[in-house]
């Protein structure tokens, strides 16, 4: 089954720093990264979210990336028709009663408009999204991830 996934801006900066979510050395998000890619899987990318992600490719472009080159984010899943699918549509109101981090509301409404999974180093975003069955959405952390992104799509 081919997987549809939006990652949380943290999953880049971790994939480029080879870190996890406390800094220390880890390359899960790394491979994360590498094994969508390499099986074929798509990232969800609203115009919000992209702006996102090259605002932290362009802060990281310089630094030394020990697993995983800004360059190489941007050329697979950025530039790459088939592995993404951008949306432009606006973005929609969370559902009334919820509650999510204010600095990740953009990243829950942009969930909202295709349901893809949401992939997050952010304890705080992971536990309301778990915690509120009402958004439809599933989390998971890098590592849950990484497990669901080996599979292979059928066909």
């Amino acid at each position: 089954m081919r997987h549809n996934f939006l990652l949380d801006d943290n999953i880049i900066y971790h994939a480029i720093r080879g870190v996890d979510r406390h800094d220390n050395p880890d390359d899960t998000a790394a491979r994360l990264i590498q094994t969508i890619v390499e099986v074929c899987h798509l990232l969800s990318i609203h115009d919000v979210v992209r702006v996102r992600y090259i605002k932290i490719l362009g802060k990281l472009k310089h630094e030394r990336a020990p697993h995983l080159e800004p360059s190489y984010f941007f050329n697979q899943l950025l530039k790459r028709a088939d592995k993404r699918i951008l949306q432009y549509d606006e973005l929609p109101s969370l559902p009334e009663g919820t509650k999510v981090p204010k600095k990740d509301e953009y990243l829950v409404q942009a969930a909202l408009i295709s349901r893809p999974l949401v992939i997050t180093a952010d304890e705080e975003l992971y536990g309301a999204i778990k915690g509120q069955p009402v958004l439809g959405l599933e989390a998971l952390r890098p590592h849950e991830a990484l497990q669901w992104a080996r599979e292979k799509p059928e066909g």
